[in-house]
């Protein structure tokens, strides 16, 4: 059985020492087959941040998977965020935005869907667009039954009620259409600080809440979810921070019939 630990919204500078400290201690102690951060691994995309981040992932021991966030582009350098938005993270992080990983047991691709300039005011907010869906397919269209098929992106493709507000990813309804052929088990996420697990048309969205950093919502503490099993039943655990350390706090199931995925 496969382990596989998503944290998120690391947000390295406003980040807090000693959560992050305990999250090593928790990676160590579980010793997943993968990690896999959802973005937002800066605060404001400052050189000073992403050594600090750089730093932490060569301190991971177990691989990782990794894609941006918004909070990785510059928000006030406007040269910086217009001209060569991912100098910085492809100079620290890594040089592919969009990183696949495939195993004998998981198939999994990440994308980008941080934008540098916004259809909305609120330029946070991110966008799948076609040629991003088509990828996807492609790339799962060769998966084996014995592989969990996993597509990682920053922006929420589904929000739990109470929490519309906050939007969803722009071409999320043409993406959940076109993921009816060829598409993932399962989406991972962050950006909203929120952590969940749900089967919307018939594939399970899960969201990290932001692991590491202060920038809290109420009633959501620093949190991280575990996924574990296979292509046919899914495990998701969400670990949440009590008492200095993280510690488990609930888990729900999931399994794949002949149409998709629900929850048991």
């Amino acid at each position: 059985m496969q382990r596989i630990l998503h944290i998120s919204d690391l947000h390295f500078g406003r980040l807090i020492p000693e959560v992050m400290t305990a999250l090593k201690h928790k990676i160590t102690e579980l010793n997943p087959e993968l990690v896999i951060i959802s973005g937002d691994l800066t605060q404001r995309a400052k050189t000073s941040e992403f050594t600090d981040a750089a730093r932490f992932l060569d301190e991971i021991t177990s691989p990782y998977l990794i894609v941006p966030g918004n909070h990785d582009l510059s928000t006030f350098r406007v040269v910086e965020r217009l001209l060569y938005p991912w100098k910085k993270w492809r100079r620290f992080i890594a040089e592919d935005l969009e990183p696949t990983i495939e195993t004998e047991t998981h198939k999994i691709i990440g994308i980008n869907t941080a934008r540098r300039i916004g259809y909305s005011l609120d330029w946070s907010r991110g966008r799948i667009n076609a040629l991003q869906i088509k990828r996807i397919q492609n790339f799962f269209a060769s998966a084996s039954p014995q592989q969990l098929k996993i597509l990682v992106a920053h922006h929420p493709f589904w929000l739990p009620t109470g929490h519309e507000h906050r939007g969803l990813i722009g071409g999320s309804d043409n993406a959940f259409e076109q993921f009816q052929h060829h598409g993932p088990d399962i989406i991972l996420s962050g950006h909203v600080h929120l952590d969940y697990c749900h089967a919307h048309e018939r594939i399970i969205v899960s969201h990290a809440g932001t692991t590491t950093s202060d920038r809290l919502l109420t009633g959501f503490p620093n949190s991280f979810n575990m996924l574990e099993g296979g292509p046919e039943n899914l495990l998701i655990s969400r670990y949440h921070l009590k008492n200095g350390e993280f510690a488990y706090l609930t888990k729900q199931s999931f399994i794949k019939q002949t149409d998709g995925w629900y929850e048991q």
